[in-house]
């Protein structure tokens, strides 16, 4: 059962298993690499048939196989192309070297080929330049819009190179083997040019790569990828000389590989020093993390594994590649299926869980205030909605007050007379000013909420008046201009002006027309009026004119003067 438990469970990996592990894979690798330079060594120190063959075979081998593992390593895609693009360089500069070395049968043609080993010459050092133009941007982050311009200089120097059988500027010639070529040739200021680009590239960019690295535990070896660039340096600079030496020649005198591995040396320092990012580094990266992390293969058997990481079951694992699974109030354990195995890793949602508490808090806390202001802000509209209609209710008692107090004194008569006719008389003037009261109320709540209202709420105002004056034996027509509008000072106006000629005339009224027109200045009106006891005239309103015919019929105006209104 013991043994049955433990198999279900996780433990972590011990931390010197996993660094051994790490080191002697790389003292394996190291050791193939090494193989394979003295293999090709041998062959060319002994001579073999074909050995020129094989051993480009072996070093392209090589360089492909670093290829296959920047394709692998490398995260950042462009930064990947320029890499890949440099060993693709490297492999046709070998290539070509074999050709001019075992195919080529004219010495044109073999000049030709030594003319073609400047394009990965040149162009290396410049892609390792131009890799900088990536560094610390993302997958789709914004580029320097002329960064192609880098390779102008280069491509120049190539085709100065490539012609220099018609200038000799970069390598010249004996008179009289300008065509076919002579080994008793020296060197022109464009190869020095070329020596100087390829130099102050690799320099430049080392330089820049070291001094934007911020990894703290590479700092002891940033100068690693110096030494590769100093050591073939150092070769080119000698190569005319040294090499004169027999074993000497036999062992390095081979500058295409040589310049070759070292580009390949400085690149690989780089990826192993931290300069270029790279997808590597678990083991260390995993004991140095503070995060919880496990890597395993299917079968869930650890591969890598974090100190920080506690022990979990198999089932709780499975669970993670579904779905987060809650291991404890402040931990997550979340998966993910990768090549070959999955990922694990726990999540401490501590400030998580004190952040939704304090959200929890504040949301009870604002919905208390949510409350408070709530009822505010309803005791606040009632105490609106009771002001408007105070005003309103105000603004009715002043508008009708005289009308009121008319009532009052004839209710007061009213309750004295014991005349039936008289009360009769008095009642329908009652409802006559009680017919004002109501439409004109009416009127203060409509024109209060706009500037302009419709003709139909004057029209049935005036109708009403009128039909509660046929209730007193009034013959009345009422006459209002068809419109859509009327602005409501002109509304109220009109009638205001209709009710004081009625109360004017109320006593000896008998027949009155009335007529609300639209002019061109502004809405006016016009009323006749047939009573027994004509007013002089009506004090409360300036604009109204009255005549009076030789009938006795009275005619009442009111028109607002030019650009005015009523």
């Amino acid at each position: 059962m013991i043994l049955e438990r433990n198999r279900r469970m996780i433990y972590p990996l011990e931390r010197t298993g996993a660094m051994t592990k790490v080191r002697l894979g790389n003292l394996w690798l190291a050791a193939a690499v090494a193989g394979v330079i003295l293999c090709a060594v041998l062959m060319r120190a002994f001579y073999m048939p074909y050995s020129g063959f094989w051993r480009t075979v072996l070093y392209n081998i090589l360089i492909f196989s670093w290829a296959v593992s920047v394709w692998w390593r490398i995260l950042h895609a462009q930064t990947r192309h320029c890499l890949l693009g440099a060993a693709a360089l490297m492999l046709f500069w070998l290539d070509i070297r074999l050709i001019r070395y075992d195919f080529a049968q004219t010495p044109e043609m073999l000049r030709r080929l030594w003319y073609a080993y400047y394009i990965p010459m040149l162009l290396i050092p410049t892609l390792a330049l131009y890799t900088l133009f990536f560094l610390d941007r993302g997958q789709s982050g914004p580029l320097y819009k002329y960064r192609h311009l880098i390779f102008v200089f280069p491509v120049v120097l190539f085709c100065l190179v490539l012609t220099n059988d018609c200038h000799q500027l970069a390598f010249a010639f004996p008179p009289g083997q300008e065509v076919l070529g002579s080994p008793d040739y020296t060197y022109r200021f464009v190869y020095y040019l070329c020596l100087l680009w390829i130099f102050s590239c690799a320099v430049f960019t080392v330089v820049y790569l070291v001094r934007r690295c911020r990894i703290p535990h590479t700092k002891r070896i940033l100068w690693l990828p110096l030494v590769p660039i100093f050591l073939a340096t150092l070769y080119a600079l000698l190569y005319k000389h040294i090499l004169n030496v027999p074993w000497m020649h036999a062992i390095a005198g081979d500058m295409t590989v040589v310049q070759c591995l070292t580009f390949t040396a400085s690149f690989e320092a780089c990826i192993r020093c931290g300069l270029i990012q790279s997808n590597m580094g678990y083991a260390t990266l995993f004991e140095v993390s503070m995060a919880k992390g496990l890597i395993t293969d299917r079968a869930f058997v650890p591969v890598q594994c974090s100190m920080q990481s506690a022990p979990l079951h198999e089932e709780q694992l499975r669970q993670a590649l579904t779905g987060s699974v809650q291991l404890d109030a402040t931990t997550q354990l979340h998966g993910h299926p990768i090549r070959k195995g999955y990922v694990f890793w726990q999540e401490d949602i501590t400030e998580l869980v004190a952040l939704l508490e304090e959200l929890r808090l504040t949301q009870e806390e604002l919905h208390d205030i949510g409350d408070v202001i709530q009822a505010e802000t309803a005791q606040k509209a009632q105490w609106l909605q009771l002001s408007e209609q105070n005003r309103l209710y105000d603004k009715i008692e002043t508008v009708t007050a005289r009308q009121l107090a008319r009532i009052q004194e004839y209710l007061i008569v009213l309750k004295a007379t014991d005349d039936v006719d008289a009360a009769r008389r008095l009642l329908k003037r009652i409802v006559i000013l009680g017919t004002y009261i109501k439409r004109r109320s009416n009127l203060v709540f409509v024109c209060d909420k706009a500037e302009d209202i419709d003709t139909t709420e004057l029209r049935l105002s005036l109708f009403e008046s009128a039909k509660s004056l046929r209730l007193s034996d009034i013959r009345c027509a009422v006459q209002i201009a068809d419109t859509a509008k009327i602005p409501s000072a002109s509304a109220v106006a009109i009638y205001d002006a209709f009710e004081a000629i009625l109360e004017a005339t109320l006593p000896g009224l008998q027949e009155i027309l009335f007529c609300a027109e639209h002019t061109a200045q502004g809405w006016g009106l016009r009323c006749s009026v047939q009573c027994t006891d004509a007013p002089a005239a009506l004090p409360d309103l300036p604009q109204m004119q009255l005549e009076r015919d030789d009938d006795g019929l009275l005619y009442f105006t009111m028109f607002p003067a030019e650009g005015g209104g009523l």
